[in-house]
């Protein structure tokens, strides 16, 4: 049987989903031989799947015949395999500097669709795939390209929320509006609302959240300092936000937590012990914001900007003196 109709027939066989989609893979691969050999593909069954296991190395032959950008196909077998979902391989190709990588890879026959929205490489390509990634180049993103973002808060605010999987929409527009249509962080990563945060495929979505972590550490770290704060203070890895805990007096009303957020944090830990609790973060007071439950303070460079919450707050005035007496120009709204 000609090879092309054993690959064709394997992916007819395997594929859960609309004609369309699988037509358009045939259109790519085949050129204008796509009809005949739609229609010859027709009727394919577990039978198929097994023809093409049995033709392993003929077809790999067939698909390494095709392969026209080795350092593309490359790239894909040593970091986009693990990206099945179509739009989520796109994107991440992508970020590896390979736009319209899709197209080539569907018309190597690299990779097939198995349903309307996934694609992946078949099994009988396993070979040339170990092959491929012996010969991919090395990449190394720098990670630390984050620190270009250290200023824009809203992103790396959503960025840290999708990361952690705590995003809290709601409260991301409170502070900074709304979610974006598209987010786009250097080579690192990329959101969209229908595929979600996808990552360059080179690390791991905790790799680049350990670094977005730390950033803040030392951003948040920072900020402490310029506030002059007594009491003890630590990072939280779980609030990921530093917490200076004061004790002014003993009393309550007088006790309690500094969030530092350079940017804020949307994780659980933090937003569930909310008890006499002022918030400090990074960046402007949006126009909309005229209190909130506890008391925030919005800093850029030498100007504080407090909003008080619905109750008064002996420890908010407590830091709005501090505030005065660091050199704040201090702005105060109820």
């Amino acid at each position: 049987m000609d090879l092309h109709l054993i690959e064709a027939r394997y992916q007819r066989a395997v594929f859960k989903g609309r004609s369309e989609v699988a037509m358009r893979d045939f259109m790519l691969r085949y050129g204008e031989r796509w009809e005949e050999i739609w229609e010859a593909s027709s009727g394919a069954s577990e039978e198929d799947v097994k023809a093409a296991e049995y033709k392993a190395g003929e077809l790999k032959e067939l698909v390494a015949s095709r392969i026209d950008d080795v350092e593309t196909a490359a790239l894909y077998a040593a970091y986009g395999r693990s990206l099945s979902v179509e739009r989520e391989l796109e994107l991440g190709m992508e970020l590896l500097g390979r736009h319209s990588a899709l197209e080539k890879l569907i018309r190597w026959g690299l990779v097939m669709h198995f349903s309307d929205e996934i694609v992946a490489a078949p099994p009988y390509l396993a070979g040339l795939l170990l092959e491929l990634m012996r010969n991919s180049p090395r990449l190394d993103v720098d990670l630390w390209q984050l620190e270009a973002f250290a200023h824009d808060q809203p992103s790396l605010a959503l960025l840290e929320g999708l990361l952690s999987g705590e995003f809290d929409e709601e409260l991301h527009r409170i502070f900074y509006g709304e979610v974006p249509k598209e987010l786009r962080i250097g080579k690192i990563a990329v959101y969209t609302p229908d595929v979600g945060i996808v990552v360059n495929p080179v690390y791991s979505p905790e790799e680049v959240l350990e670094v977005l972590v730390e950033l803040k550490r030392r951003r948040a770290y920072a900020l402490s300092k310029a506030l002059a704060l007594h009491g003890e203070y630590e990072f939280s890895s779980e609030a990921r936000c530093g917490l200076h805990y004061l004790s002014l007096d003993g009393s309550a009303e007088k006790s309690g937590v500094v969030a530092i957020c350079p940017w804020l944090s949307y994780s659980r830990k933090l937003w569930r012990k909310l008890r006499n609790v002022v918030l400090v973060v990074e960046g402007q007071r949006p126009p909309g914001l005229t209190s909130f439950k506890i008391g925030v303070v919005f800093i850029k460079g030498g100007e504080a900007e407090v909003v008080k919450p619905q109750l008064p707050s002996k420890l908010l005035e407590y830091i709005v003196d501090i505030l005065y007496s660091a050199g704040f120009f201090v702005s105060e709204s109820q």
